[in-house]
């Protein structure tokens, strides 16, 4: 009897403990559910110093957030790197470090820098274009979380201060040039963003970069270094095949259209974009000096 006894006080002691636990986990469950999701102006606040241009660019204090505007996401954007200024042990020059094509993407709740690649291709009217497409599947630079939505201009906010003080190689040094020099790393801690200006088509961004090097005689090489992140057309400009006849900057391509045995490097003229404008054509057939578009 006695045995009896204690066995149902510990089956009444483990019946209680599980209702209590049960009505705990409901208890914060509906905490979660009635957390407040975060609005514009909590990200955004009164503290910002705005610039508006390609993105919307906000300050608050030390961080930094671009606004991307929905239409903006998957277009061509050309980033271009160079030194502004540098440590002695560098050559003194405007030199430019490195160029690519970056696209913004949207995946589930976060923006992707993805960098883009030309340098093969086929028509897309032919079956071989979707291989050459999925051989030049773009690699992911960066993640970014969206802090929030605006929804009325159909944007999404994301903190980018990251991108700029930490040690993103597209962005700063390439590898050779770390190697000349014996870059071994980004000193974080002696790395500032000095500036982000947003323009209509482009985004200036400087900041100063540290590197701990072998080859300086302190240990260390700082340099300010500028990002410009320019919008490329929608439509591209129409190519002139370069001739061995005239000389002239080229780019280079592979063609896996060709109908060939294999595929052909086939070369560009680099040159400007100069279109007459459609109202000005008749001007320009008789011999005239007209502006281009």
């Amino acid at each position: 009897m006695r045995n009896y006894s204690i066995f149902k006080t510990s089956i009444t002691v483990i019946a209680m403990l599980v209702s209590f636990s049960t009505f705990s986990q409901k208890k914060d469950d509906s905490k979660k559910d009635t957390k407040k999701e975060k609005t514009y102006s909590d990200i955004i606040t009164d503290k910002a110093v705005t610039d508006n241009g390609l993105f919307d660019v906000h300050k608050i204090d030390d961080k930094y957030y671009y606004e991307i505007n929905d239409s903006l996401l998957g277009r061509d954007m050309l980033m271009v790197t160079r030194i502004v200024k540098m440590a002695t042990e560098l050559p003194l020059s405007r030199h430019k470090m490195s160029e690519q094509v970056l696209k913004w993407e949207k995946f589930d709740n976060n923006i992707l820098l993805k960098q883009a690649s030309y340098s093969k291709f086929a028509n897309d009217s032919l079956p071989i274009s979707i291989a050459v497409s999925n051989s030049n599947f773009e690699p992911i630079i960066a993640s970014f979380k969206i802090s929030v939505k605006n929804k009325d201009k159909n944007s999404y906010v994301i903190d980018v201060t990251s991108l700029y003080k930490n040690d993103v190689k597209m962005f700063g040094f390439p590898q050779s040039t770390r190697k000349t020099y014996k870059i071994s790393s980004l000193d974080s801690k002696l790395s500032f963003i000095e500036s982000i200006r947003s323009f209509p088509l482009n985004i200036e961004t400087k900041h100063i970069k540290t590197y701990k090097s072998s080859d300086s005689r302190n240990g260390q090489i700082s340099m300010v270094l500028n990002n410009s992140m320019i919008l490329l057309p929608k439509e591209p400009m129409r190519r002139r095949y370069f001739d061995e006849r005239v000389g002239w900057f080229t780019s280079s391509q592979t063609d896996y259209g060709i109908d060939n045995q294999e595929a052909e490097t086939v070369r560009y003229l680099d040159r400007w974009r100069l279109e007459v404008k459609d109202e000005d054509i008749e001007k320009f057939k008789s011999g005239e000096l007209d502006e281009p578009k």
